[in-house]
């Protein structure tokens, strides 16, 4: 194999439905409760994807309360490759599908096993370990806060999105793939 070659990354077989994205309005405190503690990041990519056709803000839709589970901001820099251009603020399709895969509608009760779905439809699955420790997915969950009826769980690692799937972001930012 040539040392020119690159492997063409593939379209995110990731489901759109439902279209365009019912999204609540942000919480401020929330988001600034986030910010301080290095977790600010998702709530940047939610305000961009909130400009697009991709999403649509309905305040109906926050008055139950939600819960994001996302990274801190230093582990998205893990996830989201230093360059020119940054998919995160750049990729309103790469937005859609962290807001969908990270954002829950509702209120939940984090103190009891339960299965929910993110906004974009994907299954959660909450659990207590023996030690108390909360997971979703598996995945144990570093931090939990809240403002009113609306939560922050930040989580040790990503779930639902691929590196190609950032891969495929990259390209669409740079304007090198549709």
């Amino acid at each position: 194999m040539s040392s020119s070659s690159t492997a063409k990354a593939v379209a995110p077989r990731q489901p759109v439905a439902p279209w365009p994205l019912a999204l609540p309005p942000q919480d401020g405190n929330l988001r600034a409760l986030a910010e301080a503690k290095g977790v600010g990041r998702f709530f940047s990519v939610w305000a961009k994807l909130a400009t697009t056709n991709l999403a649509e803000v309905k305040p109906e839709a926050g008055e139950a309360g939600w819960t994001v589970f996302t990274i801190s901001d230093e582990a998205w820099l893990d996830v989201v490759p230093q360059g020119p251009v940054d998919p995160l603020e750049l990729d309103p399709v790469l937005q859609r599908l962290v807001v969908a895969t990270q954002l829950v509608l509702g209120h939940l009760d984090l103190t009891v096993p339960s299965t929910t779905k993110t906004v974009g439809g994907r299954t959660l699955v909450l659990k207590i370990r023996p030690d108390g420790q909360l997971v979703a997915n598996d995945v144990p969950v570093k931090i939990v806060t809240g403002e009113g009826k609306n939560q922050l769980c930040v989580l040790e690692k990503l779930l639902f999105i691929r590196p190609e799937d950032v891969e495929i972001g990259v390209e669409r930012a740079r304007g090198t793939s549709t």
